[in-house]
């Protein structure tokens, strides 16, 4: 008898895709769905859960750490949105231009920092922003006449600074070169049709090269959007106790993490990851209605 083939030609496609499939439900959907499950629960103990409802989501309501958190990640996300995009497409701009001395080797330097690790950069950053006078920036403040400050927990406002400069220093490099491949689409035509028409730089930047870049503006003010939301590894590393003078630092994806393995709360850490995670879909579908993601352009 003849044997039936198990791999034929219909079925190849779905065993290269079989590994993907699974770790996509292992790591992703499976998750996911336990985080629901475990946010109408209150852990007792290892593998001990009681059923509380809508307990740990009428508790967000009250808690005002979770308050500051948002409104600490809100005030980042605007900081590394307007300081990136301008600061990227500027340099993007510059490094461009045929006329721009050592643009390849810029072009190479300035992603460094994005392969740097994130503990490495967050303790420079630590003693760059340390309370002490001898440290380099109270050095430099003191140079120029100015007084020494806690930077890390003096006020809210340093504190996002000090967020927003160490995220900008290790990120800037990617979103330049987005912008980069971006500026290398536009045709050479159109600038030289702007340039005839009489339109001076700052005309061909606004009619030529923004159009030109709008598709990798948008994606690149979302990607910034979804990483000031859910930003961590700089906070942490940053502040590394438990709590800060006025929860100076405290981020949401912070707090979830110190009330999951900090207090050992799963219950209401799932809680505040499902409200999260519904925040940002709520935010990706006005994303998708504003910018006309998806939609056909008009002829």
């Amino acid at each position: 008898m003849k044997r039936k083939k198990i791999i034929t030609q219909k079925t190849v496609p779905y065993l290269f895709c079989a590994p993907f499939i699974i770790s996509f439900f292992v790591f992703l959907v499976y998750p996911m769905l336990n985080m629901v499950y475990t946010s109408f629960y209150k852990l007792q103990g290892i593998n001990s859960y009681r059923f509380v409802g809508t307990d740990n989501y009428k508790r967000l309501l009250a808690d005002t750490h979770i308050g500051t958190a948002i409104m600490n990640s809100i005030g980042f996300t605007i900081g590394i949105i307007v300081v990136n995009v301008t600061m990227a497409l500027l340099l993007a701009v510059v490094l461009n231009n045929k006329i721009t001395p050592l643009r390849k080797i810029f072009r190479s330097a300035i992603y460094i920092p994005a392969l740097t690790s994130i503990i490495v950069a967050g303790i420079f950053f630590r003693l760059f922003f340390g309370s002490n006078a001898n440290t380099p920036l109270n050095t430099l403040v003191s140079f120029f006449g100015g007084e020494p400050r806690q930077w890390l927990y003096d006020t809210k406002i340093t504190g996002i600074i000090t967020l927003v400069v160490t995220s900008t220093w290790r990120w800037l490099g990617t979103n330049v070169l987005y912008f980069l491949s971006a500026l290398q689409t536009i045709p050479q035509d159109l600038y030289d049709a702007a340039y005839v028409d009489g339109a001076n730089a700052k005309q061909r930047f606004r009619y030529v090269t923004l159009p030109g870049v709008k598709p990798i503006l948008i994606f690149v003010v979302t990607i910034l959007t979804y990483g000031g939301l859910r930003m961590f590894g700089e906070s942490y590393v940053l502040w590394p106790n438990s709590s800060t003078p006025g929860d100076i630092g405290l981020t949401i994806v912070l707090y979830i993490y110190r009330t999951a393995f900090g207090q050992f709360d799963m219950g209401y850490a799932s809680a505040m990851s499902v409200v999260l995670f519904a925040a940002l879909m709520v935010l990706n579908a006005i994303y998708i209605k504003f910018f006309g993601i998806g939609k056909k352009e008009k002829i």
